[in-house]
């Protein structure tokens, strides 16, 4: 598979997790919570890669070509299919391709978007198939009532949504804090402390990393930036998430992408 941008290319952003491959204290790897990694864990180019999933979790997906296959409640399945590869010079539309990757508990696959420019992270429902995008894999809380994700991805390439986002954990995930910098000011997940905190890394404005964190108080979730200063961010926007595609029933093919 090659990879492409998250406004840049996709292999600098995930060869984070190479980069951070993980400290002894550290539950994640900057943009992936390493625990919802399909196992063994492969990555080639920075990238994990999806013949993990095809080995831990056989009885539920498939992979034929371009075809991925995934398994949903009552023998249901949902088809998601890969446009032509892509070229150096190909423009945009012309190639995408979808790669599982992991699994947020037992409600969600975790699938990685590859288009020409700005990959992302999908979230799709066991159940329903019902979709949900992110800008990175999420990592979840230890109650499991919610999970943190990051949009490492270039604002004025990709048009994002957050930089950090907060979303309640259901069948549909709702978006329920948001902050988003005015300038460049990158973050990524270290870990939950509790269910209440997140630790995080970030960089200034100089490109300076400096550790800060994501707290819950009383006045809701507050984020302490690089440069020292709270911020309340932006409450209550809802989750980008799109209706399930029709899934086939056991005797009839899947509708597909």
């Amino acid at each position: 598979m090659q990879s492409r941008s998250l406004g840049v290319p996709s292999a600098l952003v995930f060869a984070a997790l190479v980069a951070l491959w993980p400290h002894p204290t550290t539950a994640g790897a900057g943009f992936f919570d390493l625990r919802t990694l399909c196992q063994p864990l492969e990555i080639h180019d920075g990238v994990p890669q999806e013949s993990a999933c095809l080995k831990e979790l056989p009885a539920t997906i498939r992979r034929d070509g371009r075809k991925l296959t995934l398994g949903l409640a009552g023998g249901k399945t949902k088809v998601i299919t890969d446009a032509k590869e892509c070229e150096p010079e190909g423009p945009e539309a012309d190639c995408i391709s979808y790669r599982l990757v992991g699994r947020l508990g037992d409600r969600h696959y975790i699938v990685l978007v590859t288009p020409y420019e700005c990959s992302y992270v999908m979230l799709v429902n066991r159940r329903t198939g019902a979709e949900t995008k992110l800008g990175s894999g999420p990592f979840l809380s230890p109650n499991g009532k919610r999970f943190v994700t990051i949009d490492p991805r270039d604002d004025g390439n990709c048009g994002i949504d957050y930089r950090i986002g907060m979303f309640s954990y259901g069948d549909i995930p709702k978006l329920e804090w948001s902050y988003k910098p005015e300038g460049i000011e990158p973050y990524e997940v270290d870990t939950w402390i509790g269910d209440n905190r997140v630790r995080l890394q970030a960089s200034d404005e100089a490109g300076k990393e400096a550790p800060t964190d994501l707290t819950r108080t009383a006045q809701g979730w507050q984020l302490r930036r690089p440069n020292g200063e709270m911020s309340l961010g932006t409450v209550g926007q809802p989750a980008p998430a799109e209706a399930p595609r029709a899934p086939s029933s056991p005797a009839a093919p899947s509708s597909s992408r």
